[in-house]
């Protein structure tokens, strides 16, 4: 195979010099033969995968006078070729070939090389998006590249260095994400396109769509698979300009806008779009996911597929093909897996039936030219078998290994599994300065109703209906009784400013100082803080001091005597009503106390062994040391004490210093 063309069963070749659309993805090689290898691994095929190794082992050569698209070659191939590999060589899994002899990572190692020179010649470390498998960059291709074609080799590239012991791949697709990443604006936000010679931004426009999608992605799945937190500081950074950017204020759609001032540049969403609810989910902010999820399905319910573009203010499609793209089902997969939520089983249903319905022919599954009159098109797109069916039999087929697996793995943006065995993760000092101990933890799936049943039954369920303008009444809306609520979005960043900006040259002196492990704040006076939300919902941390950004896991240290006043204002609490039983010689009574939880220290999970609740008398304020008569009474004990005086910390200082157990503060 190169590609197929399903109508007629035979094959699509590359055609006419100049035509990318086709020549970009089809190699002469065998591309489909290749992109579909750990696809059986899924289907749990073992002797149809180990005769497609043995197919591309005899067949595939990558010495061919064929100019490709980095992007395309890395993620179809690349990452194909190093996934069947590591299950070749696996017994863990069950796919382990006998006589295999590491020639498909050779194959690999050979492809790699041959797309290098497309970061050689340039002054960025930006690649070109094109390159000549046998003759390297023309002299006459061109300087533009989108940020997606730069920003997603860090997975193949990485783990072919590792693999091979060969650290030009790393260190080349390394140098390209962060030149990419290096060029943000000041609102955290990337272009479409860049010159890489230049450096300069060529189209401005930022998203989660084409051109920008996979960028996000790799941020986050390198450090999932790499485990080095220099990855995830950047995506965090870079997810936090997206919400506050790009998505919008019901929180549903997330649009294209000016990376320089956030403003709208475009009225669509495209279809590579629906990939961004499964990363969310990957990332642990799960109702943010659920909800942007419900737009593409709307959009799915409406045409029955999903349009390459769709206009959200006139409603209807711009662009009307769908290639049998994954990204859609791949969201609805991962939520799943996060949710268990059968909703999601019947959007898979309603996502095969349709393919069945008229996408389904005599060899395979044709592309949709128009999804307003279902004509088909001469072509089935490689990912059609390494993504879309691949996602969608993950999704019914729960008890798979790969449902199960505890493993260090994560799926490309080809869907391509790359398991990396632990030894070939890094361990040096150069990573461990990355390694700060954040909040880790993610958001656990919690229904919205108590005795909801599924998403369905969200009061907000249907907002997304009305913004894709689905009218069909055939179809009823999500809540039986028609109700929609507009939804309430919780802001995942935020500033909180302390006046008006002070020039330098007036700031007072010593106002911020870094140290090693954050920053202190010796006055506010003309900051600008940024609060980001935890992924766990439980608050907001500090990530942003001016211009100052902290990582994960960084202490930001205030000293201004004038947070005081503004922390009481703000501050809420979660409140408890604690009953003091009063033994009397001749009778029993109680004393009621509400009073707050304390918003630090350790939590009480378990029942305190202790005997009595105690008071120092005359009642004390306990913003002293106590004297040892006092400790012999207090310690082991719970101590009740009185407001004022002093600072909860000082209170709590003498109080443990003391033996006591707990403090309770009237």
């Amino acid at each position: 195979w190169i590609q197929l063309a399903v109508l007629e069963g035979e094959v699509i070749r590359r055609i006419r010099k100049n035509n990318i659309l086709i020549n970009d993805v089809l190699g002469d090689y065998s591309l489909t033969l290749v992109d579909s290898l750990d696809s059986f691994i899924v289907f749990n095929d073992k002797e149809g995968f180990e005769t497609a190794v043995r197919n591309v082992i005899q067949h595939v050569s990558f010495d061919l006078n064929s100019k490709v698209q980095v992007f395309e070659a890395n993620i179809r191939v690349l990452g194909a070729l190093l996934s069947a590999h590591l299950f070749a060589i696996d017994s863990r899994f069950g796919f382990k070939i006998e006589g295999y002899n590491n020639e498909l990572l050779d194959l690999a190692y050979d492809l790699g090389q041959r797309l290098l020179p497309a970061f050689q010649k340039t002054k960025t470390g930006i690649p070109f998006s094109r390159v000549n498998l046998k003759y390297g960059v023309p002299n006459s291709e061109t300087h533009e590249t989108c940020t997606a074609g730069a920003g997603t080799l860090i997975l193949e590239f990485g783990v072919l260095s590792r693999l091979k012991n060969d650290t030009r791949f790393e260190e080349a697709a390394r140098r390209a994400l962060f030149g990419i990443w290096n060029r943000r604006t000041s609102l955290d936000l990337v272009g479409n396109v860049i010159d890489i010679q230049t450096g300069q931004w060529i189209h401005t426009a930022a998203s989660t769509g084409a051109g920008i999608d996979s960028f996000y992605e790799y941020l986050l799945k390198a450090y999932v698979l790499f485990g080095e937190t220099e990855y995830l500081s950047v995506f965090n950074e870079a997810y936090s300009a997206i919400l506050k950017y790009v998505r919008d204020e019901s929180g549903y759609l997330y649009r294209s806008v000016n990376m320089m001032n956030g403003g709208l540049m475009s009225g669509w969403v495209d279809s590579l779009s629906a990939y961004f609810p499964g990363l969310q989910v990957l990332s642990g902010d799960l109702d943010t996911a659920i909800k942007s999820h419900l737009l593409y399905f709307n959009i799915w319910r409406k045409y029955r597929s999903m349009p390459e573009r769709f206009n959200f203010y006139s409603r209807n499609v711009e662009i009307a093909s769908y290639p049998i793209r994954p990204e859609f089902i791949e969201s609805t997969y991962f939520l799943y897996q996060a949710t268990k939520d059968p909703f999601y089983l019947h959007v898979g249903e309603m996502v095969l039936q349709d393919l069945e319905s008229y996408a389904r022919v005599e060899c395979g599954y044709a592309s949709v030219k128009d999804v307003l009159t279902k004509k088909l098109e001469e072509r089935m797109e490689s990912f059609a078998l390494s993504e879309t069916f691949k996602y969608l039999y993950l999704l019914f087929d729960t008890e798979n290994f790969l449902n199960k697996l505890d493993d260090n793995f994560v799926f490309t943006t080809e869907a391509h599994i790359i398991p990396l065995p632990a030894k070939y993760l890094k361990n040096s000092k150069e990573t461990q300065k990355y390694n700060k101990a954040g909040n880790s933890l993610c958001q656990i799936y919690s229904k919205v109703r108590e005795f909801s049943a599924s998403i369905s039954d969200r009061p907000d369920a249907d907002f997304a209906r009305e913004l894709v303008g689905f009218e069909d009444q055939s179809l009823p809306p999500l809540d039986p009784h028609g109700h929609c609520e507009v939804p309430e979005t919780e802001p995942l960043v935020m500033d909180v400013s302390f006046g008006d900006p002070i020039p330098e040259a007036n700031r007072p002196a010593q106002q911020l100082l870094q140290y090693i492990n954050g920053l202190i704040a010796n006055s506010l006076a003309g900051l600008k803080l940024e609060l980001s939300r935890r992924a766990d919902r439980t608050g907001y941390d500090v990530t942003k001091v001016g211009y100052f950004k902290l990582l994960p896991g960084q202490i930001f240290e205030i000293r201004d005597p004038s947070i005081k006043d503004f922390w009481i204002k703000y501050q809420t609490y979660e409140t408890s009503t604690i009953r003091v039983i009063h033994n009397h010689i001749f009778y029993e009574d109680y004393s009621d106390y509400t009073g707050a939880i304390a918003a630090f220290g350790p939590k009480i999970t378990e029942e305190l062994q202790v005997s009595n609740l105690v008071q120092i008398l005359p009642l004390s304020n306990g913003c002293e040391p106590y004297s040892s008569d006092d400790e012999n009474i207090i310690r082991d004990n719970i101590l009740l004490i009185n407001r004022g005086g002093c600072t909860f910390v000082d209170k709590i200082t003498h109080a443990q210093a003391a033996g006591a157990k707990a403090l309770i503060i009237a």
